[in-house]
């Protein structure tokens, strides 16, 4: 049989790759952020596995970190390019990282709570109150416990990774 050579067009691949790529930075950015606001109703965060946070020890009524919804709202798309994606939480807001990292601080304690632990143990009757108020340290060491809304996440990978197969095999798909 003779050799016969046959003159094949090459395929654009580059401009394939830019027409793949092109909305998948942003989408991966908004699937990103939409998965890390998730923590905030759920109660927990989820790398290859859910991990709830831990529970409050007093009474109040709304969920953890939900107070003001400051941190929850202050969740952003700060990059979304084909070299990274940057989401961010808590811009402004000195609390955020103690919240995610869990950790100990040390607060100096001043006028005002007093006042408001003399308010909270005239309205729950709870001693840990009183003596909050009448406590004669000038500072106070408070562990906050990891409450992890953003980080590293196998399950978000793995999300992303199935977006990005998806979008190829749709864009191959508009070619045949």
């Amino acid at each position: 049989m003779p050799n016969k050579n046959i003159d094949l067009p090459t395929p654009d691949f580059r401009k394939i790759a830019e027409e793949v790529m092109k909305d998948l930075p942003k989408k991966a950015g908004e699937k990103a952020l939409q998965f890390f606001l998730a923590s905030f109703i759920k109660q927990g965060f989820t790398d290859t596995s859910f991990i709830p946070w831990v529970k409050r020890k007093d009474d109040l009524t709304h969920k953890l970190l939900n107070q003001s919804y400051a941190l929850k709202a202050s969740g952003k798309i700060d990059k979304a390019d084909l070299t990274e994606v940057n989401i961010s939480f808590g811009e402004g807001l000195n609390y955020a990282a103690i919240h995610n990292e869990g950790g100990t601080i040390t607060v100096k304690v001043s006028a005002k709570m007093k006042r408001f632990f003399w308010y909270m143990y005239k309205k729950t009757e709870d001693e840990k109150w009183k003596w909050m108020a009448l406590t004669k340290n000038e500072t106070l060491t408070i562990k906050i416990p990891k409450r992890q809304y953003i980080g590293e996440s196998e399950t978000l990978m793995n999300e992303l990774d199935k977006m990005f197969i998806d979008r190829i095999k749709q864009y191959f798909k508009t070619l045949k």
